[in-house]
């Protein structure tokens, strides 16, 4: 239905017409063979180039024209009746959690130290880190329910306060980055007694700090990965209601009424960066510049860790200058940069989910396959449980150019459901006609970060 006060002729965009519109320009291609890099894509890395931003900055006029009110602000609307989750079901994901964290510190610790024949990396990397946060943007926060530390917590009855506290989500932040760290420069990132080790010590800095405030407000404001996936879980349909049933609330409708926590912003621009970081590290232009700079050094755990680090903090300095930027268009009377920036934080989360999908979707199609014959021999011992010990990965299953489109869709699709967000913040946070001019600001970012983020998909 049009949005009242619109005509007939000038009905208001909806967010399903926005998203189809962002697939229908992708750009196409004709013929193609294996993606290596940016020679091998089926046509000039240019086109795709122009094409994304292209599709940016023709949605970017849609919404002006089409989206001419808040739309998306006020939060879930719940559809029909929620359903309970039984205690069973709760209390079985509860199992699997301390289970896996059982699995991956018993196979650490006391399993073969080979990578290939441990579960412990391929259950870390791949389905932890990465599998369940991307289901989380599809079916909801179970990772509330799945933390090994949360459950751990509540029957040793950890009891206090809920909620971040003053701190936010800045430990949190600063973890993920730690995380990341260990992920992409740890030298013994694969080694499955680091991972045991790690695990052991992650578990005992959470529930160390709920000794002193309690389960609820350590795993709110300091376990990286309860605060992944809680905004990745926002994007997607489904969530708890007011009555702790689940029900339908449409996609993207919980992301604008995030809490703007302290340090929010800082966390998601974190996800941005390491996902950079990674993507630009495994690049020849990375490996040219980085010698040409440091030498051989390039290859230290100290160069690394400050690449990193810098790639994160530029960033964080990128949307800090669109903020501005955005703070300076609204005049006197608007909010501030660091207001702009808390704000619109949650407008980058499906850029951050695209960003990860994109560069770590063969990872999962292909590495994740190792998981099958590790469940039948954890350990490395030897034991075939499942009969599956002598699977082979299959690395053929998906063409190399049906890759491409899926990565260059993610990206796209991404930035113009940041896109989409921007807009309706703006017009909820800067009064008047020149709302929309505030969004200049926020649209030259994404359309920075969608040329990065294929130029580094193409290069890697």
């Amino acid at each position: 239905m049009p949005e009242p006060g619109v005509g007939r002729s000038r009905r208001a965009l909806t967010l399903p017409a926005a998203v189809v519109l962002a697939v229908l320009l992708i750009p196409q291609a004709a013929g193609a063979h294996g993606i290596g890099g940016r020679s091998d894509l089926p046509v000039p890395l240019e086109y795709f180039l122009v094409g994304g931003g292209v599709v940016l900055l023709l949605s970017f006029g849609a919404l002006a024209v089409l989206w001419p009110s808040p739309r998306l602000q006020d939060g879930p609307r719940y559809r029909g009746g929620g359903r309970a989750v039984p205690g069973w079901v709760s209390g079985t994901t509860a199992g699997v959690g301390l289970f896996g964290l059982a699995l991956v510190v018993a196979a650490g610790l006391l399993g073969d130290p080979s990578a290939r024949s441990n579960v412990a990396p391929v259950a870390v990397w791949v389905v932890a880190w990465l599998v369940l946060p991307f289901a989380a943007a599809l079916v909801g926060n179970f990772w509330s329910v799945l933390s090994p530390w949360r459950t751990i917590g509540r029957l040793a009855r950890l009891d206090g306060q809920s909620g971040p506290g003053f701190l936010g989500v800045w430990p949190a932040a600063g973890l993920f980055v730690a995380i990341t760290w260990m992920e992409l420069v740890y030298p013994r990132s694969g080694d499955p007694g680091a991972l045991g080790t790690a695990a052991v010590v992650y578990a005992a800095l959470i529930l160390g700090l709920a000794l002193r405030v309690g389960i609820d407000r350590a795993v709110a404001s300091s376990d990286a990965f309860g605060v992944y996936h809680r905004l990745l879980s926002s994007i997607g349909p489904f969530g708890r209601r007011s009555d702790g049933s689940v029900g339908r609330r449409g996609w993207l409708r919980a992301l604008p009424v995030l809490p703007e926590w302290p340090g929010l912003a800082a966390f998601v621009v974190a996800m941005i960066g390491t996902v950079t970081y990674d993507g630009l590290s495994g690049t020849p232009w990375w490996d040219e510049l980085s010698s040409d700079l440091v030498g051989t050094a390039r290859h230290s755990i100290w160069f690394q860790t400050t690449a990193l680090v810098t790639v994160v903090c530029l960033i964080g300095a990128a949307y800090l200058g669109a903020s501005w930027w955005a703070s300076r268009i609204a005049g006197a009377g608007g909010p501030r940069p660091l207001a702009v920036a808390r704000s619109f934080a949650h407008t980058l989360v499906p850029i951050a989910l695209a960003y990860a999908f994109a560069h770590y979707f063969t990872l999962v199609a292909f590495e994740g396959q190792l998981l099958i014959p590790a469940l039948s021999d954890p350990l490395g011992l030897g034991w075939n449980l499942f009969g599956t010990v002598d699977y082979q990965p299959n690395y053929t299953w998906i063409s190399p150019v049906i890759v491409w489109y899926i990565q260059l869709a993610a990206i796209v699709g991404g930035h113009v459901t940041g896109v989409v967000l921007a807009h309706d913040r703006a017009l909820a946070l800067f009064a008047g006609p020149g709302a929309v001019r505030t969004q200049y600001a926020m649209l030259a970012l994404m359309v920075a970060l969608t040329t990065l983020g294929l130029t580094v998909l193409a290069a890697g």
